[in-house]
């Protein structure tokens, strides 16, 4: 009878401790109280380099270089920005589709953007994705649509500030979907 019961003791100590929770794919909250936003789903895509600048473009999503308006050459590219469209299927979709503008700058040469500029600008909390804390706010833009414009600096200096245009016509996503947490951990610099 004693072992019947130390079994059955022992098996629901391991029960409570499985119904514990499994930590496992989340991030611990830093001290100081900010919650990181929640580790994403594993995305699939492929990484789109724009020459100093580059991030995973997730299945869904599309991206399209920047012409580069100072090069003498009419078909030069922006290596420090481009766009990812979700949905999107040619570069027109640019003003109609929900997107992202992701803009690089060389260590120190970032000018942090002012809400004051935004109608209706509402500061964020600090967002944690991966090694990346992003800083930023809420506003509208100039068709009075959501956007939401975020800067982060990595551990090389380099800096970079998103220009997140959330909803577009039919097309919308949030800054806690999978996939946008996706592309922002994985936004670095290329060289």
């Amino acid at each position: 009878m004693k072992k019947i019961f130390a079994f059955l003791l022992a098996a629901l100590m391991l029960l409570s401790l499985a119904a514990c929770g499994n930590d496992e794919g989340k991030t611990p909250a830093p001290e100081g109280g900010n919650d990181p936003a929640p580790v994403p789903e594993k995305i699939t895509g492929e990484i789109y380099d724009a020459g100093n600048v580059k991030a995973l473009v997730p299945e869904g999503w599309k991206a399209y270089p920047v012409m580069d308006i100072w090069s003498d050459d009419p078909n030069a590219t922006d290596p420090d920005q481009f766009n990812i469209v979700l949905g999107g299927e040619t570069d027109m979709d640019l003003l109609t589709k929900a997107s992202i503008q992701i803009v690089h700058y060389a260590p120190g040469s970032m000018m942090t953007p002012s809400p004051d500029f935004y109608d209706g600008a509402q500061i964020l909390e600090p967002m944690v994705t991966g090694d990346l804390t992003w800083e930023g706010f809420s506003a509208k833009d100039f068709m009075d649509n959501p956007m939401t414009i975020l800067w982060t600096t990595n551990g090389a200096g380099h800096q970079f500030q998103l220009n997140l245009f959330t909803k577009n016509g039919d097309s919308e996503y949030s800054l806690t979907d999978a996939d946008v947490l996706a592309i922002l951990e994985s936004i670095t610099n290329s060289k």
